[in-house]
């Protein structure tokens, strides 16, 4: 039965309304599937003008993990994980809870000595961090900024820089990073 003129006109409009509501949930369901690489910056002064939040949280073993339907070569698939930020102190940004961390990782874990470890990170361990971070996809998500250089483990009040950390905020108390941070 062929459709009148308004019938028409109706018939496209909720076609199209349907699309803008539906498509950015679609567009939000796509992106985090996306992996999530990262690249060490080249100075510490570099990866603290380009975070958009650099924050001393606590991050426990709660861990949503969803694989990406993606695969290296040798078979290993690659792994989302949202992990729930437990803010102590936002030292630079500003946010509104829930904040959650997205990383990309690869199940099963290669080899520690596998650069592929520094571009993907997984999921943190159980702990207290100064993470610096950039807010991803305009959601709640944020990713490290720079990989395990954004990544600053908190024991015993002190900044512990792994590997790829930067070594000047080694040792450091939070209150010690505050003046370096601006």
């Amino acid at each position: 039965m062929p459709l009148g003129r308004s019938s028409h006109t109706l018939l496209v409009a909720v076609l199209l309304l349907s699309s803008l509501i539906w498509h950015p949930v679609h567009i939000h369901a796509e992106s985090m599937n996306e992996l999530i690489k990262t690249v060490q910056p080249e100075s510490s002064q570099r990866m603290i003008q380009q975070s958009d939040l650099i924050v001393y949280t606590h991050l426990n073993q709660s861990i949503k993990r969803w694989n990406t339907g993606k695969r290296l070569p040798s078979g290993a698939r690659f792994v989302n994980a949202e992990q729930l930020l437990q803010i102590h102190e936002v030292l630079k940004g500003s946010v509104q809870a829930p904040v959650k961390l997205l990383t990309t990782g690869i199940d099963p874990l290669p080899q520690p000595s596998d650069p592929l470890n520094n571009r993907y990170t997984g999921p943190l361990a159980d702990g207290d961090y100064l993470l610096f971070l950039k807010s991803y996809s305009q959601t709640q998500h944020y990713i490290l900024n720079g990989g395990f250089a954004a990544v600053y483990p908190v024991y015993a009040g002190k900044l512990i820089a792994l590997n790829e950390g930067f070594k000047a905020f080694n040792g450091k108390t939070i209150a010690e990073i505050k003046p370096m941070l601006h």
